[in-house]
């Protein structure tokens, strides 16, 4: 392994239990545009793709296959980060698969605009059932560079949060700060590495065009493995609270503005639900954010927030045993995306888009091949049910 030449990019990627995926997921690397590529299987000896992996890695010297036993998708991520002799890193995972000239278009942007972190679209094999919908929230919606502001992108830009598979990595800028995933944590160790990653970057890029193929459908991959909504519950909230750990020690008094948001966004749900549904964990949780809502000084940004924001930071500020509102508060896509926008002026650059006629060809076969007009079909009604609940919501809330 110590004698493997130098590359362009190190593709890592983690095998476990994926057989019937798993040639898909290499030929999509094989064929690449860019060829000066190192493809890293982390697979362990009693796995049954193990021999497969052999097998390419006798055909083709650019695959080579790393044995370690099984302890987890972050411990298999690290050993390929410590391992790459790429100048950059990606991550796909087994069971997805890459557009052909996705590696191409990321290192020449990375290349282009000396970016530290290449964020880049992704979109579901399948349209996703209602509660795995928010995969359609973790992909960017522009072409924008952010330059000294790494925090400000992770909490404001679609994309940032929470997956590592639609982000590309400088190596040298990993190796050199040390960072590697979280091996105790299985549940969020994506969106932890997120927080590390953006805090130390100089240079990001966000492309908005969708390169990487996620199998959703799978029951046995490995953002779908819990199955016990209590486990993934707990496993969230400790991932919560390691951040905010971090975040005292780190930042004290900064980004209080841009917390409140993101935990409003993602742990909104907690204080989100009827008095009935609230546990003695619950409780426990509720109150915990209530402290943390207090010693940011929330107060100072709430005004700021989308009305039913606004409301749920009530809640969570007010709580003392029972809730204030025995109703559920439907969140506003829309006035959410606006507040995310307006914090990112003039901190940001837009970057030159394709050729017109070019992003023409390319936005039909994105269309296409990407099943958009089946997920219209099902957001659009949606989208018009949700305006419907939140408006007759507000007048509730103004009685």
């Amino acid at each position: 392994m110590g004698n493997r030449r130098l590359c362009k990019v190190s593709v890592i990627v983690p095998v476990y239990r994926v057989e019937q995926y798993i040639d898909r997921c290499i030929k999509s690397l094989l064929k690449q545009t860019l060829a000066d590529i190192e493809i890293l299987c982390i697979c362990e000896k009693e796995d049954s793709s193990y021999r497969k992996l052999l097998d390419y890695e006798k055909k083709d010297s650019r695959v080579t296959v790393i044995e370690k036993k099984n302890t987890g998708v972050s411990a298999a991520r690290n050993v390929g980060i410590q391992a790459a002799r790429g100048r950059y890193i990606a991550f796909v995972d087994a069971d997805d698969w890459i557009e052909r000239y996705a590696l191409k278009q990321l290192y020449f942007t990375a290349e282009r605009y000396q970016a530290q972190i290449v964020v880049y679209g992704i979109w579901p094999t399948v349209e996703p059932s209602s509660d795995k919908r928010g995969i359609f929230d973790c992909t960017p919606t522009r072409n924008v560079i952010y330059q000294g502001n790494g925090m400000k992108a992770l909490f404001y830009e679609h994309g940032s949060k929470p997956y590592v598979i639609n982000k590309f990595y400088q190596t040298k800028f990993l190796h050199n700060n040390n960072i590697l995933f979280d091996e105790s944590i299985d549940i969020g160790e994506d969106q932890l590495l997120q927080f590390q990653t953006f805090a130390k970057a100089e240079c990001i890029c966000f492309v908005k065009d969708k390169l990487y193929h996620y199998e959703i459908s799978r029951k046995e991959s490995a953002m779908n493995m819990s199955q016990k909504k209590r486990i993934l519950s707990e496993k969230n909230f400790q991932l919560l609270q390691i951040i905010m750990k971090q975040k005292k020690e780190k930042y004290a008094e900064k980004y209080n503005k841009e917390y409140l948001a993101w935990i409003l966004q993602d742990y909104g749900w907690i204080v989100n639900q009827k008095a009935s549904f609230i546990t003695k964990s619950t409780n426990q949780k509720i109150i915990e954010i209530q402290s943390y809502l207090q010693n940011m000084s929330v107060d100072k940004y709430i005004g700021a927030l989308p009305k039913e924001y606004q409301v749920l930071c009530e809640r969570f500020l007010n709580y003392q045993g029972s809730l204030n509102a025995d109703k559920y508060i439907r969140l506003p896509y829309k006035e959410y995306n606006v507040y995310l926008a307006k914090q990112t002026i003039g901190i940001y650059h837009k970057i030159p888009a394709l050729k017109k006629h070019f992003s023409l060809l390319w936005r039909i076969y994105e269309i296409f091949v990407f099943h958009e007009i089946r997920h219209w079909i099902i957001t659009i009604p949606i989208r018009m049910v949700q305006r419907y609940k939140i408006r007759k919501a507000r007048r509730t809330y103004s009685c």
